[in-house]
């Protein structure tokens, strides 16, 4: 006695329906297990370019970073951490301009800018921020810049 639908063929597409299935799992999978987001403050002029030292920047631009998608969140403004003088011809509280700055990025993960001096990078980390330099183009470096955290091994 023979079923309907019991056949070789009807066999092959059921096989080739549980295989691609198994390829959509395996593909779903392999998504949730992309770098995680991060999010990255910018010292930049504009022009799209990271291009402003660490204790130069007067604004930086804040970013979200997962896997190879970036998005542009903000603005943020600061004091100059280098300048030595305030507007007014009174020297500056670095320490207090440092404090504040950081606080400003307490929700980043990193800080992106052309060249930061080893004790505001050292601060930095120890408030979980890591500060990466580098000089060229905004998306590029963002990319490198959430690569490289990853591969610290750091987490908040």
């Amino acid at each position: 006695m023979e079923l309907i639908g019991d056949d070789g063929a009807s066999r092959n597409q059921t096989e080739v329906a549980n295989a691609d299935a198994e390829r959509k799992n395996e593909s779903a999978d392999h998504l949730t297990t992309e770098t995680p987001g991060i999010r990255i403050a910018v010292a930049t002029r504009g022009g799209g370019k990271v291009n402003v030292h660490f204790g130069h920047a007067s604004e930086f631009w804040v970013y979200d970073v997962a896997g190879q998608t970036t998005t542009f969140l903000e603005v943020r403004h600061v004091d100059a951490y280098c300048t030595g003088r305030a507007e007014s011809g009174e020297p500056v509280d670095k320490k207090k301009i440092f404090d504040d700055t950081a606080a400003l990025f307490a929700d980043c993960q990193a800080i992106l800018c052309s060249g930061i001096g080893d004790s505001p990078r050292s601060k930095l980390l120890q408030r979980g921020i890591a500060a990466i330099s580098g000089k060229g183009d905004i998306e590029e470096l963002l990319l490198e810049s959430a690569e490289f955290y990853a591969s610290l091994g750091l987490s908040r």
